[in-house]
């Protein structure tokens, strides 16, 4: 065997790391939904051996509430990116409804890993100050948004902005729980209308102004 082959062979027998595990026990949760995942099925994901990932975690819920903990905070990095961009409050505005809303792909598998770990707080109590660490961060986005696009005045609030900013989130938990169920009575496409709809009158902005802004993202 040449060095090349060699090195070729290394890759195949590396154990994976632990974020490779994770990785790959959220897509067979995306799939399976957490009761039904196994240990067998994030191992074949990952391409990998059962044992390869009891090496990390030491029982399947183990693997399955950090993989899900892990999951919630992946987005986070992008929205810092794309909502720390040098841009007005309307335009920061725009880009986090656009992305709060659960398309087909990569998307719509982060709303459902979302869902799936609150599923699984609710026989769960003892993770919930866990969880409720990564929803702060979440609420935190559309509060500072508001807050700031008020103080400017680039927004009029109808109500005090930290109430402009509740009613947004609680808007677009309840309308993607929705669209992620894939019924035809609340889609992707009219969860946005209806989200920019409602925050242009929360925020006496211009709606056309709005979606032209989110379409750009």
């Amino acid at each position: 065997m040449d060095g090349q082959d060699k090195t070729v062979e290394r890759r195949r027998t590396a154990r994976p790391t632990a974020e490779t595990i994770l990785a790959a026990a959220c897509r067979a949760i995306a799939r399976r939904g957490v009761e039904a995942t196994r240990i067998t099925d994030i191992a074949r994901e990952a391409g990998t051996s059962t044992g390869t990932v009891h090496y990390y975690f030491e029982t399947k819920d183990d693997v399955l509430l950090a993989a899900l903990e892990w999951a919630n905070d992946q987005p986070y990095s992008k929205m810092d990116e794309l909502l720390g961009r040098e841009a007005d409050d309307l335009s920061r505005l725009a880009t986090l409804l656009e992305l709060s809303i659960p398309y087909p792909g990569p998307p719509r598998e982060e709303w459902v890993l979302f869902l799936e770990l609150w599923g699984r707080i609710l026989h769960r109590p003892e993770l919930l100050a866990a969880a409720e660490n990564a929803d702060s961060r979440w609420r935190s986005y559309f509060f500072d948004i508001v807050r700031s696009g008020t103080a400017s005045g680039a927004f009029r609030a109808v109500a005090p902005p930290d109430e402009v900013a509740d009613r947004l989130v609680a808007l677009v938990d309840g309308l993607a729980l929705k669209a992620v169920l894939g019924g035809s009575w609340m889609t992707p496409n009219r969860m946005r209308a209806t989200l920019l709809r409602f925050a242009a009158d929360q925020l006496d902005v211009a709606y056309e102004d709005l979606d032209r802004r989110a379409q750009a993202e």
